[in-house]
């Protein structure tokens, strides 16, 4: 064979693309317009194909972003205001006066759970930099729920004394009807908490009195035309008082309390406030050195014509507390978690 012939014949490589080049060449080019293996992120950020970059992943972090913040935003506003509910209608009702180390130990275990709520808030923090909790929702509704523990444990205590036990405590106590306070000594009565006297019966604002201390504690006797109160030894005496604050000059018999000019009051509504009681009986005490009378055993009441409406407007008046409350409450944690849920989205807190 001569070289001449075989140069002829033979084709340098790179040259001259033979059938299966070109058919390989084919393949890889219909591999790369569908997106195969190895393309670049601008090649396939439309087709979406395997061994993209980064930018072309949809992430499903930001819809559980946005699923965990409104769960947080319910939690912050349901937990603290359950906790005020619940605290506060312990604090304020019967059973604080019929059963209080019960009312109290419910209580402190609902703080129990809100130091819990502390605890994990912790725990959130401590594993902040997993990115799987916001430990900002966590110490926000903690801070506020213990706010709102405390806030229900003081103002439901003070409905509690000012409204509800006074109503508990007049509903447990007896009714007299028909007393004339000319036949009947305090030692008989120490039990009543409404007393209907007779239709005689008045006050006697002649030999009233008052106190001052601060405010000016103001009594006037309850007597009746039947028979003189006398002991005797001739000096009248008075055991029923009707009793009010800052309604007397304190140094004249004056005494314009309540319903005292309403001719159709007969009845009395048993003081119950025992801070208030030491300084009506001091009143008292001037009116036996003053007038020369004697009150051996007073009790004091409040003048009017219907108790029981008075007695029933310290119960309306306990709810309405509750009521307010509650929903002042509740629209104070909507406004902080709104503050809060713009503080931390706006400022990157």
């Amino acid at each position: 064979l001569k070289p001449r012939a075989l140069t002829i014949h033979s084709t340098p490589f790179g040259n001259e693309p033979s059938a299966h080049a070109l058919t390989c060449s084919a393949a890889a080019q219909q591999v790369t317009m569908h997106g195969g293996y190895g393309t670049t992120p601008m090649q396939d950020f439309e087709s979406g194909a395997y061994g993209a970059g980064p930018a072309a992943m949809k992430s499903p972090f930001s819809t559980r972003k946005r699923q965990t913040n409104l769960a947080s935003l319910v939690a912050c506003t349901f937990v603290p205001v359950m906790t005020f509910a619940s605290v506060f209608s312990l604090m304020s009702f019967s059973l604080h006066y019929s059963d209080e180390s019960t009312c109290k130990a419910l209580s402190f275990g609902i703080l129990f759970i809100v130091l819990m709520l502390g605890w994990m808030a912790v725990g959130a923090w401590r594993r902040a930099d997993q990115g799987m909790q916001d430990p900002k929702w966590y110490t926000f509704v903690f801070v506020t729920a213990l706010i709102a523990w405390i806030f229900a444990f003081v103002f439901g205590n003070n409905n509690f004394k000012m409204n509800i036990r006074p109503f508990m405590d007049i509903m447990n106590l007896n009714i007299y009807p028909s007393v004339d306070p000319a036949q009947y000594r305090g030692q008989q009565l120490m039990d009543a908490g409404r007393i209907i006297f007779t239709e005689d019966s008045h006050l006697d604002l002649s030999v009233s009195m008052g106190f001052r201390n601060l405010d000016t504690y103001c009594v006037a006797p309850i007597t009746s035309k039947t028979a003189a109160n006398a002991t005797a030894g001739g000096v009248p005496s008075y055991d029923f008082w009707a009793v009010g604050i800052n309604c007397c000059s304190g140094h004249a018999p004056d005494f314009h309390c309540g319903e005292y000019n309403n001719l159709n009051a007969r009845s009395g509504l048993r003081l119950m406030r025992d801070d208030q009681r030491a300084y009506f009986r001091l009143a008292v005490q001037q009116a036996e050195a003053a007038y020369n009378i004697r009150a051996p055993h007073p009790i004091f009441m409040y003048w009017m014509q219907d108790p029981m409406a008075e007695v029933n407007a310290y119960q309306d008046a306990g709810y309405k507390f509750w009521l307010v409350g509650v929903a002042g409450y509740a629209g104070f944690q909507v406004i902080l978690v709104i503050i809060a849920a713009v503080v931390f989205s706006k400022f990157g807190i």
